[in-house]
């Protein structure tokens, strides 16, 4: 089973876990969570499946599974080599600014969705109501300023 395993440092190990922790308190599951914190520490920026397999100790259908939502989910891509069949996967940080912009545009939809949803509810859940309006407005105030950010920060790259 170890025989892709990748030696990793104390320190290595404690931070993959620190990250899948943080991860799954998210709301990521737990295989996810250890993929992507073992790629945010590994030395190499690309490892196999049998590379994540032996050293997280997952089963192939876990990690097999975890890395398909993870490529879904844009979290995580991977590249492949001439003359070698495996799959190199790697963070998706390089295009993090674009990745977060597509999830903001998520916020944007729920924010229009949420003005309907409070335009038709009855006025006898006042209390609701008014609670739906507060997280509106909230997610509107961060869109805003997320986008606001976004262009500051391409404004200085330039």
């Amino acid at each position: 089973m170890a025989e892709h395993k990748i030696n990793l440092r104390k320190e290595q190990v404690a931070l993959i876990e620190e990250l899948a922790n943080v991860n799954t308190r998210l709301g990521i599951p737990p295989a996810m969570s250890k993929i992507l914190g073992l790629l945010a520490v590994a030395d190499h920026t690309e490892l196999t499946f049998d590379e994540i397999k032996d050293t997280l100790e997952l089963s192939k259908s876990a990690v097999s599974q975890a890395l398909s939502q993870l490529v879904v989910s844009k979290k995580i891509s991977y590249t492949t080599k001439i003359g070698d069949r495996k799959r190199y996967f790697h963070l998706r940080i390089a295009d993090w600014d674009t990745h977060i912009l597509e999830q903001f545009e998520g916020v944007s939809s729920l924010i229009k969705v949420y003005e309907k949803v409070i335009a038709v509810r009855t006025n006898e859940t006042k209390d609701f109501n008014e609670n739906l309006k507060k997280i509106t407005h909230f997610l509107s105030l961060v869109h805003e300023q997320v986008m606001i950010l976004h262009k500051k920060i391409g404004q200085e790259e330039q």
